[in-house]
């Protein structure tokens, strides 16, 4: 089978957006999945919980009849490294593009990047050292692949809102997962993505309630 593009799936809000936005606009054209699992030694919880939300929007994506993709699963061990060397969105990329060494026709890479991103500092930094690995490694130039960003203009609220309620219930996004009653793991609210979120449920009271049974 032939893949119009590559789409990086992590579970998180943003990805889950760029997924889900991408093969709704695009029917007619089959997509790549992909997730990393990263062992790097830390947030074992995180892997847990972020392998779930995947699994699960997977599965209900079908349910509802968004059948255009392939799902793929990779894993990267450097846990023998010590705290980890690089940026998980280096790993990230450099799996991106072995990916694309196996499959040449794919012309195109999704990025989740939101306008929030681009409001941190060092951000453009990161985003053009991780597209220097993709090329690098995938032998690939920007004359003959690109990558997209259908995301780069929304800021994190018109990204939740982007999702139907019964997929945004099923992402995961906090980075350091915590225990909570009966050994279940709930938000941290102190990362930099669990703040992100909380402002957001903070100024738009009441909008994202559906989401409380699951991840608030």
């Amino acid at each position: 089978m032939n893949y119009k593009a590559l789409i990086p799936f992590s579970g998180g809000i943003d990805s889950t957006a760029g997924l889900y936005l991408t093969l709704t606009q695009n029917p007619e054209q089959q997509f790549l999945v992909f997730k990393v699992n990263l062992i790097n030694g830390e947030c074992a919880s995180r892997t847990v919980k972020e392998e779930q939300a995947v699994n699960n929007i997977l599965d209900e994506l079908r349910r509802m009849g968004i059948q255009n993709f392939t799902f793929k699963r990779l894993s990267f061990d450097y846990s023998q490294l010590g705290p980890p060397p690089i940026w998980d969105s280096e790993a990230v990329n450099f799996a991106a593009a072995t990916c694309l060494r196996a499959h040449p026709e794919i012309s195109e890479l999704v990025e989740g990047a939101i306008a929030d991103d681009y409001l941190q500092e060092g951000f453009q930094e990161r985003l053009d050292q991780i597209e220097k690995i993709l090329y690098l490694v995938s032998e690939r130039s920007k004359a003959n692949f690109k990558i997209v960003f259908p995301l780069k203009e929304m800021l994190k609220y018109e990204v939740m809102k982007s999702i139907p309620p019964n997929i945004l219930k099923l992402t995961w996004s906090c980075r350091y997962p915590e225990g909570a009653a009966n050994w279940e793991l709930k938000r941290c609210h102190k990362c930099s993505t669990c703040k992100t979120i909380d402002h957001v449920l903070e100024k738009h009271p009441n909008e994202f309630d559906f989401l409380k049974e699951n991840w608030l």
